[in-house]
């Protein structure tokens, strides 16, 4: 129990030091620094609390061997996003007004790579985590996707039922992306996709921020429970089905591999 209240106090010191950069906005710096700095302060935040915290040389659900799954993972959240935009546009929820290439790259890049960075290494990698090694692989997720979705309930425009939608959809998903695998690089390649595809390619709303100039410019129609509504696409049933139907997938392949850790486990736990 130690080790899990231990893990908990980590998670809040890394969380509010990746929210951090996040105050120098007043100052005029540029977003691209504030990003940047949220993803390397989490990283750092987690490294040391691995090595003073829990004594180990190395985060192996880091390591360098297994970064292989972070392209993939932003592949399979690039295409899960398109196919999610295809499905809205071919029931008449989305109709497209032009193209082009606006000149933001960069920072579109580095805002949601910093995002994900920050997220999935205190979400997953020290909330899930840690309860999951007390308590088991459920309750890790119950616990993860609750918090997880109650975060971004703080969001502009959001709601309970665009809270209850994270909870069911990303909360889920990528703590089964985590476990599924073992490593952090694919949850976090699969966040990044996502919200790289959200913000840049189809200039949609993200988690409840204003849409931005991105390659597909087009508008959302109809009803919120299809569109998401002011929040965005993370709190449409479209994306919560889809999001539901990818975490069966992952928990199939985590029971199959026996990367499922039981209520209250009394064997050696996983990281």
């Amino acid at each position: 129990m130690k080790r899990f209240l231990l893990g908990l106090l980590g998670f809040a010191v890394v969380w509010i030091a990746g929210l951090a950069p996040q105050f120098l906005t007043p100052l005029q710096v540029s977003g691209v620094i504030i990003f940047a700095l949220e993803g390397l302060v989490s990283i750092a935040g987690y490294i040391l609390f691995v090595r003073l915290i829990e004594k180990r040389k190395a985060a192996t659900e880091l390591s360098r061997f297994r970064v292989s799954l972070l392209p993939l993972g932003t592949f399979v959240g690039l295409v899960w996003f398109a196919l999610l935009m295809l499905m809205l546009y071919l029931a008449g929820h989305y109709q497209i007004s032009g193209v082009g290439f606006p000149n933001r790259v960069l920072s579109a890049v580095i805002f949601a790579l910093g995002t994900a960075i920050w997220e999935e290494v205190t979400f997953r990698g020290l909330l899930f985590r840690v309860t999951e090694q007390t308590f088991g692989t459920w309750i890790g997720v119950l616990a993860s996707a609750v918090v997880f979705g109650a975060v971004h309930g703080l969001n502009p425009n959001a709601s309970l039922a665009a809270s209850i939608a994270i909870i069911l959809e990303s909360g889920v998903l990528l703590a089964a992306a985590y476990f599924a695998t073992r490593t952090l690089w694919f949850p976090i390649g699969l966040h990044f996709g996502w919200n790289f595809a959200e913000d840049f390619i189809f200039g949609v709303r993200v988690s409840g921020h204003a849409a931005r100039p991105a390659i597909v410019e087009g508008t959302l129609t109809g009803s919120s429970l299809w569109t998401g509504g002011d929040y965005g696409l993370e709190s449409s049933i479209w994306a919560i089905a889809m999001a539901s139907i990818m975490s069966a997938i992952l928990i199939v392949v985590a029971v199959r591999s026996g990367e499922i850790v039981p209520l209250m486990p009394s064997r050696k736990r996983r990281i």
